[in-house]
């Protein structure tokens, strides 16, 4: 996985993080979560001078999308964002992690640390990681699916079969982390 080094943020910080904004929202406890609402409404309220900007794929590439700390900005490709409007699952999630690079990672929190043997950044301080744990977990929030199949989720949260999959590995990785720390 590609990412930058950032500063060291668990799971469990970024479910909690994510959970809070839910809460204040009003939404903690909907299985569904209305990104477009979100990133058209909330965040231009939110966040003063917030811009978002649908590119052309001609202009983006391969790129899905791509967040600008400095100018306040996400900017996300013109299909991309308008299969999330039709409930596209990946398409939903991409914006979902956009918005996770929008709200964890900045200039002040690109930190040089030490890879393993091969230039492997942890996951923990990979900034790709932390955005798909964010998105991952503000569509389908790992208290509200524990106990369902992913299929379930997948209906419910609208988000793609992956998405759902790996949530549930990951509600079963922190169940067992835990259970051991017990």
């Amino acid at each position: 996985m590609s990412g930058i080094p950032v500063k060291p943020t668990s799971r469990q910080e970024i479910w909690t993080f994510v959970r809070g904004i839910r809460r204040a929202l009003g939404v903690e406890n909907d299985l569904y979560f209305d990104i477009i609402w979100f990133i058209e409404r909330i965040l231009p309220e939110v966040f003063s001078g917030f811009i978002l900007e649908i590119c052309p794929q001609e202009e983006m590439g391969e790129l899905h999308g791509k967040t600008v700390p400095s100018e306040n900005k996400i900017c996300i490709r013109e299909d991309v964002y308008i299969g999330a409007c039709h409930g596209n699952g990946r398409d939903r999630l991409t914006l979902a992690h956009e918005i996770g690079h929008f709200f964890m990672h900045d200039e002040g929190s690109i930190e040089f640390c030490q890879s393993d043997p091969i230039g492997k950044i942890p996951c923990y301080r990979n900034s790709e990681w932390q955005a798909n744990v964010f998105g991952g977990e503000l569509l389908a929030p790992s208290y509200l699916i524990d106990g369902m199949s992913s299929n379930e989720i997948h209906k419910s949260c609208a988000v793609s079969l992956a998405c759902a999959d790996s949530q549930l590995r990951a509600v079963e990785r922190e169940k067992i982390k835990n259970s051991k720390s017990a």
